[in-house]
């Protein structure tokens, strides 16, 4: 019998967290590029264990986000650890980010980003590749909110409180949490084990344990805690996360709670139906201080539909909200970055509302957008060839010859008496042993009558053995 120890087993691959260690730098253009070759980018596939390459991708990841935290806490904000009490430092503590000082603000913007992203991050498909850092995070976005002010009264920067909806699993060797995907990354015991377990108690932080609790504790302990009782809340929710953020607010008692402090919301990618909001109260907010921006090809800002949705698109809009274009027309994780301009200036529309004309409303849109149809493929009213009835009966056949258009060499198909016609233009005749019986039925143009082969009481094909 063999017995094989636990340190027989492969090493879990280990890499450096940071970029210059990786073999990366941030160039000019404030892209991630290879130090051996500048015209690379960050080259995932370094193996063909892919093992190998999620260590190298986990290590990345925590590089960049370390440069996004540094370049935040530049901007002015600070970092806050959920819960938000005194403990023992080596207890599960969720990051967040909040101005320093928010305090004393008039106007605070929270945005709740996607459930499976870093804290800080929009998308790593541009933090990686052709944008950079600040336009693939929320850097960008941060320091668009500094040149903003809280009020037509009040030239101050709005505060800024950053919701951290994906690294919600605690990690006890790195002392700090990890997104779901970031934690199946994080070191193993050896590169043979299956996976990395999440213990329900020792892995999750209290309190905000799911993207819905940490909504709620951020709307119900730090909103009360940290922001003026006096300031009204902007919310900015992408991707899934403004579903989890609509439906904290889609009840009676939260919306008595918070409703009443709500300016405006901006769902970014959100999917939630207006059929499922069953609170009064966030119905009508919904309706008249709420905007949706969706994927789409069309220009930035252009309007798709009304709260009802749109009956002429098969895209869904029935939102509750009016839906906008949000310029981008594939992936949800970049559409905040194509948009943000677009949002943050309507924010401040609605923050700019003078008190005689308070509370805001969006205004009556017209929608005039709808699908293109191409009508070459519109089947809804066929009901034979060339016009012809379902049995394909037709009462002058060299009208159907003009009609189809052939040309030489083509094929012309038609049915008439539930038999299958061909027609070849022009061409050579088609043979016997090709289609089974032809009969040529004449015509200048060639018409044949095609049937099936003549086989005998055994299924055989008679004519075969002939020769």
């Amino acid at each position: 019998m063999f017995k094989r120890k636990w340190s027989a087993l492969p090493a879990d691959p280990e890499f450096p967290s940071d970029l210059k260690g990786l073999g990366y730098f941030i160039n000019k253009d404030d892209e991630i590029r290879s130090i051996e070759n500048e015209d690379n980018y960050f080259n995932f596939f370094i193996s063909r264990n892919m093992r190998v390459c999620d260590r190298q991708r986990f290590a990345m990841n925590q590089a960049i986000q370390d440069e996004i935290h540094a370049r935040l806490l530049d901007l002015g904000l600070r970092k806050l650890f959920l819960p938000a009490s005194p403990g023992v430092a080596s207890q599960p503590k969720l990051p967040i980010f909040a101005s320093a000082d928010i305090a004393p603000k008039s106007r605070v913007v929270l945005i709740f980003g996607e459930t499976h992203q870093d804290l800080g991050v929009l998308a790593h498909r541009v933090l990686g590749r052709v944008g950079g850092i600040d336009k693939g995070s929320l850097v960008s976005v941060v320091r668009a909110l500094g040149r903003k002010r809280c009020s037509p009264f009040d030239d101050a920067a709005p505060g800024i409180i950053l919701a951290n909806m994906g690294e919600l699993l605690w990690w006890p060797r790195g002392g700090r949490t990890l997104s779901r995907s970031a934690f199946a990354w994080a070191p193993m015991r050896s590169a043979a084990h299956a996976g990395n377990y999440v213990d329900p108690t020792l892995n999750r932080v209290p309190g905000n344990e799911t993207p819905a609790a940490h909504v709620k504790y951020i709307f119900e302990n730090i909103v009360p805690m940290f922001v003026n009782p006096s300031a009204g809340l902007d919310v900015i929710a992408l991707g899934d996360g403004a579903e989890v953020v609509q439906s904290y607010l889609n009840c009676d008692r939260v919306w008595e709670l918070v409703g009443g402090r709500l300016n405006a919301f901006a769902s970014v990618g959100g999917q939630f139906p207006y059929q499922d909001i069953t609170c009064d109260g966030l119905r009508k907010f919904m309706r008249d201080r709420a905007r949706a921006y969706v994927p789409s090809t069309e220009p930035l800002g252009l309007i798709l539909a009304g709260p009802l949705g749109n009956p002429h698109t098969t895209t869904f809009t029935s939102l509750g909200c009016p839906v906008f274009s949000a310029g981008e027309p594939q992936h949800v994780e970049t559409l905040f970055i194509a948009c943000y301009p677009t949002v943050l200036d309507w924010l401040q529309e609605v923050a700019d509302t003078l008190p005689e004309n308070r509370p805001y409303r969006n205004a009556v849109f017209t929608v005039v957008y709808s699908d293109a149809v191409d009508g070459s493929n519109d089947w809804t009213d066929w009901t034979g060839d060339n016009g012809d009835d379902a049995t394909g009966e037709t009462e002058n056949h060299e009208e159907d010859n003009a009609s189809t258009g052939a040309s030489a060499g083509e094929l012309k198909i038609v049915t008439r008496d539930n038999v299958l016609e061909i027609g070849i233009i022009d061409g050579e005749e088609p043979t016997q042993k090709e289609v089974g019986e032809v009969e040529q039925i004449g015509g200048e143009q060639k018409q044949y009558v095609l049937r099936p082969k003549r086989r005998g009481s055994d299924g055989r094909d008679p004519e075969v053995g002939k020769d």
